[in-house]
């Protein structure tokens, strides 16, 4: 599936993900998303063939700050909001499953690509499973609002995605988040959909099914 017919639905920027990444950096991480789109783990020498101790450097100084996952093996099984670890996030495309770290990826990956999906969460403050159409790229209901916490630029896992949570009612968001002292923005799903198309612009024009790379 190539997502270069999605690229018109997003625009450049969002450092929510490449901030402060060298090209190094980028490189490997658009390759592990490619890699954990088909469900692969990699070693980084796989990902950034020929440069297999940069590639090695890269990926520790990405876990370090909460931006990649690794397993016991050494081999990236999480990057840019996907993840092979079992989350209560995911979205479902063409009949196959995608667990991401937080909400916001669940909603903001299919609309960066302008994919059909459905996307799977809970609201934090009851327990209430949520879904969310979406067809290519656009979710059909607008009424659940989203938790952005402002990262601090850090652990972007710990600061962003632990927090990045959809809720079923701006009240129960309410009962959880004091927007006042917290840091961050309740967001409705067009505002999500916006933030996504920034955050994964860089995925916009990859070939998902192109998998040498990996």
């Amino acid at each position: 599936m190539s997502s270069s017919d999605g690229a018109a639905c997003c625009r450049s920027g969002g450092d929510l993900l490449r901030a402060d990444l060298s090209d190094a950096a980028l490189e490997l991480a658009a390759a592990g998303f490619v890699a954990l789109w088909h469900h692969r783990a990699r070693h980084p020498a796989e990902l950034l063939p020929g440069r297999g101790e940069l590639a090695a450097e890269v990926l520790e100084a990405l876990a370090q700050r909460g931006r990649a996952e690794r397993d016991g093996h050494g081999r990236l099984v999480g990057v840019h909001g996907l993840t092979l670890r079992a989350t209560r996030h995911a979205f479902v495309h063409d009949g196959r499953g995608h667990h991401t770290w937080c909400a916001f990826d669940a909603i903001g990956i299919p609309a960066a690509l302008c994919l059909d999906a459905t996307a799977h969460t809970d609201c934090p403050s009851c327990g209430r499973p949520l879904t969310v159409e979406i067809r290519a790229g656009i979710p059909g209901d607008n009424r659940l609002a989203l938790w952005l916490p402002a990262p601090a630029g850090g652990d972007l896992m710990a600061e962003f995605c632990a927090l990045a949570d959809l809720y079923c009612s701006a009240e129960h968001l309410h009962r959880r988040i004091d927007t006042q002292r917290a840091a961050g923005q309740v967001a409705d799903l067009t505002t999500a959909v916006s933030r996504g198309c920034d955050t994964w612009s860089d995925m916009s024009g990859i070939d998902l099914d192109e998998v040498t790379s990996c």
